[in-house]
């Protein structure tokens, strides 16, 4: 994201050139060129998590990773590009911020360096009385993309997880 990949040094990163929103030790976020943030976590002052949060500006519906669009593709979307559910930390399955329900799913990519691409997908609370069984994989959009370490996940996500039946790793052509 933004030329910033997983295990990367602190020095790509502090040259990124954009404005520093927040920053705390370990982590930095960053403004984006289209209104967005990304926020950037170290450990071992290495990249091991890259979240991209959509603030809910029509300007800023293009992710920087995935040809998703935020706001509008829907998770049943997100399951038939990749083929897979693929799958979800146990203490992650839903949750709530002041504005939408949200749910995380996993997508371990096929690659050689354990990384996971994270979509979070959400519905907001005042449509909840909308939802039904049958609709709820239409009415979950995009709101955030993750690209994380696994081990790191795990570490503060808990190991637990719940699978999809059909799981397997996807290829991700925009990274």
């Amino acid at each position: 994201m933004l030329g910033i990949e997983l295990y990367d040094t602190r020095e790509p990163v502090e040259n990124l050139g954009h404005p520093i929103v927040a920053e705390k030790p370990g982590i930095v976020k960053y403004q984006t060129d289209n209104g967005n943030e990304l926020s950037v976590t170290f450990e071992n002052d290495k990249v091991v998590y890259l979240e991209n949060d959509w603030l809910f500006s029509s300007e800023g519906k293009d992710p920087l990773v995935t040809d998703f669009t935020f706001g509008k593709t829907s998770i049943a979307e997100i399951r038939e590009e990749f083929e897979t559910n693929g799958f979800t930390y146990s203490n992650r399955l839903y949750s709530a911020t002041a504005t939408h329900l949200v749910t995380f799913n996993c997508f371990e990519l096929d690659t050689n360096k354990n990384e996971v691409l994270i979509t979070i997908t959400g519905v907001p609370i005042a449509e909840k009385n909308q939802i039904n069984e049958d609709n709820l994989s239409e009415k979950l959009k995009l709101l955030a993309i993750i690209i994380a370490d696994k081990k790191y996940l795990d570490k503060i996500w808990g190991e637990e997880k719940v699978f999809d039946d059909d799981y397997k790793k996807i290829q991700l052509e925009k990274v």
